[in-house]
């Protein structure tokens, strides 16, 4: 267990991008996009830099559902661009080159969704106000921030 007393989310390979997603249907995009990228190796980094952009991430999906009349529940995109909180985070994630960070972003929402009793990020974002779902984004941004600082701390101890 790391010193900040949270236990690292670990995601075990490109197959786990987004599990709820591929099971409701989009598998399809997703290996076509793990394709488009390759599927590289996992390799030693400094976790900080990840952290810092899986924060990043998480911000970008955040500010597409601020709005209450940008979210909505039981699906994951509407037309005139409503989300859920996946579909945000599947939004955002689409501008990036770096699934791994989409994956890390993925699982500390998911981590905050767990902490809150929910198995699924959709199920605490179908039966949470909107002002929750906000909420776990931020909590998932926090938990982020301060991987990523002490990240930061391990990889300049060890020059």
């Amino acid at each position: 267990m790391p010193f900040d007393g949270v236990s690292e989310v670990e995601i075990a390979s490109g197959e786990q991008v987004f599990p709820s997603l591929r099971a409701a249907g989009g598998r399809l995009w997703i290996r076509s996009r793990l394709r488009a990228l390759g599927r590289r190796p996992a390799l030693a980094f400094s976790p900080g830099p990840h952290y810092a952009e899986a924060a990043l991430l998480l911000q970008d999906a955040r500010s597409l559902i601020e709005e209450r009349d940008r979210w909505l529940q039981g699906t994951y995109r509407w037309f005139r661009g409503r989300r859920c909180a996946i579909g945000a985070l599947y939004a955002a994630a689409a501008k990036i080159r770096d699934m791994g960070v989409a994956q890390t972003a993925h699982a500390l929402l998911l981590a905050v969704a767990n902490s809150r009793r929910f198995a699924s990020v959709e199920g605490m974002n179908d039966h949470s106000s909107h002002a929750d779902v906000i909420r776990a984004f931020d909590e998932a941004i926090a938990l982020a921030l301060g991987k990523a600082h002490a990240g930061a701390h391990i990889g300049s101890a060890g020059r």
